[in-house]
Order: structure tokens, then sequence, then C-alpha cells
């Protein structure tokens, strides 16, 4: 541990002496300069301080240099690195010109413009490095003259990559031509299909309505049939009512009578049978009648509908429009 009463002046003194003599005011130099006591966490913090007020003395110490011959050579240094802070200063003025240029000319390649950009970061750090190292000022401007030829190589082969760009979308627009060319052949064959189709509709609804009508015609005949029993059997019904009535008045004939009733009988059973035949045949023609006009309004439905898709606009091309439909 360090003695008691150690100061920041003695400390001070010590380094100052050893400093002056042109040695190198260490931790360890500064203890033996008093005598071996004081710790070194004591001694480093009073030292680092006095380093900090004396930076020239140190730095002479540690070079062997006087202090004026040091800042003689700061001074020197100094203008140096102004000098070459004015030619990085009109190389990045020339480069920014450049990329400006550039980027009008390119102004729709931002890909590009990264990579200008990190050129010219890149430009910078190595335009740092000529101020860390003026005695390769010379070789520094080579390499910023070699940079921007790059940079140039560079912007013609963007030029060229725009050259490819409007190609490609010169390309892109025939393709597109003949995608339109493709889609109005394709409209013009549905147009056709559709005008087809729809005659062929006319032509089943045509014949449907003939069919109708000769089914109409049947029902008509059927409707006579029936209409030609029920006055046969009226007629008959009346007849059975006048032979009841002569049997009555006859009863000796009633034996004949009965035998003429049971006959009648059996006739207007006969005629009955023949109504209800006639009477079927016409629910079956009914029945084929209304089917008929369900399929007569399907047509119609079918025809609607081909007129809406005729009036319908027609839908937009696509890259697979070209294709032919099967």
């Amino acid at each position: 541990m360090a003695r008691a009463g150690i100061l920041y002046s003695q400390v001070a003194k010590a380094a100052a002496t050893l400093a002056a003599a042109g040695a190198t005011p260490t931790v360890d130099a500064v203890r033996a300069a008093l005598g071996g006591t004081g710790s070194k966490s004591t001694i480093a913090p009073m030292l680092k301080q006095w380093k900090a007020e004396h930076e020239g003395q140190a730095v002479a110490a540690s070079t062997g240099l006087p202090a004026d011959l040091l800042e003689a050579v700061k001074a020197v240094h100094q203008r140096l690195e102004a000098a070459a802070q004015v030619q990085v200063e009109q190389l990045r003025a020339a480069h920014d010109l450049a990329r400006q240029e550039a980027s009008r000319e390119l102004e729709a390649e931002r890909a590009a413009g990264r990579q200008l950009r990190a050129e010219r970061e890149a430009l910078a750090s190595e335009l740092g490095q000529v101020k860390a190292a003026l005695a390769h000022e010379r070789d520094e401007r080579q390499h910023a003259a070699v940079t921007i030829a790059a940079l140039r190589a560079e912007n013609d082969g963007l030029a060229q990559r725009l050259a490819d760009r409007a190609a490609e979308i010169k390309l892109l627009a025939d393709q597109l031509a003949q995608a339109r060319r493709q889609f109005e052949h394709f409209q013009n064959k549905a147009a056709e299909q559709r005008q087809s189709d729809r005659q062929a509709a006319e032509a089943r609804i045509a014949a449907l309505k003939r069919e109708l009508d000769v089914a109409r015609g049947h029902l008509g005949g059927h409707r006579e049939a029936i209409a030609v029993l029920r006055g046969d059997n009226a007629r008959l019904e009346d007849k059975v009512t006048e032979l009841g009535e002569v049997a009555k008045a006859q009863a000796q004939q009633l034996h004949e009578a009965a035998e003429a009733l049971g006959a009648a009988r059996e006739m207007a059973s006969a005629q009955r049978l023949a109504a209800e035949t006639a009477a079927a045949r016409l629910h079956d023609a009914e029945h084929e009648i209304a089917r008929m006009r369900d399929k007569i309004s399907a047509l119609g439905k079918v025809n609607a509908q081909l007129g809406k898709q005729e009036d319908s606009p027609a839908p937009k091309p696509t890259r697979d429009s070209g294709k032919k439909p099967r």
C-alpha cells in the first residue's frame, strides 16, 4: 500500500524530472523515483492526469525529441492535413457531380444508386486513410482516379442494362399484341358458336311448337270422341229408363224386357269403359302437353341466356388467352 502523504505534486515532480532526463514517465519509473513507495493503483491516475496536462513533455520524452521541434512537426502535420482535406473535398465534389449526373441519367435504377453510394463510402474511407498516411498522398490520388474510372465503367454497365430492359419491354409489347390478336380471334369464334347455338335452339323450339300443335290436334280429336261417347251414354241411359217404364206397363213381357235391359246395360258398360279409356288418353295427352310446355320454357330460358352472353362484354385478355379453345 502507498504510504500516507503521497500527493499529486510529488508524482508530478517525479514525472517532470524523468521527462527532463529524457526518460519515459511510466508508473514503475515514477514509483522508483519516489523511493519505491506508493501503489501502482494510486500512482496511475495521478500520472495520467499529469500526462494530460503536460502532453508535449510526455510525447517529447517518449520520442526523444525536444518539445519545440515536436510543435513544429505538429504544425507541419496540420498544414499537410489541411491540404489533404482540400484535395479530399475536391475529389468528393467531383465524385458528387459524377454521382448526380449518373442519378439523372439512371433515375429508375434505384439499386444502382445504392451501389454508387456504397462506392462513395468506400472512397470516403480511402480518403480517410489519406489523412492518416500523408506520405502516400500521390498513391491515394491515383487510387481515387481508378475508383472514378470504375464508377464510369459501372455507369456504362448500367446504361447497357437500361438498353436490355428497353429491348425486353419491346418483346413484351409484341407478345401483348399477339395475345390481343389471338383474343380477338377467340371472340369471333365464340360469337360464331353462340350464333350457331342460337339457330339450333330456335330450330328445336320450332320443332317443339310443331309437335305441340300436333298434340293439340290429337287432344281436340280425343275431346270430340269423349263428347260423342258421353252423348251415346246419355242416350243409352234414356233408353234404359224408357225400357223400364215399358216393362212396368207390360208385365207379360217382363222376361223379354229384362233380357233387353241386361243387354242394354252391357252395352252401356262397354260404352263407359270406352269413355274411361278416352279419358285416360286425354289425361296422357294433357301430361304430354305440359311436358312440351316445360321443354319450350327451358328452351326459352336457354335462348335468353344466349342473348345475355352475346350482349355481355368480352372477358379481358390474359397471358393464356392465346391458346385455342378446345
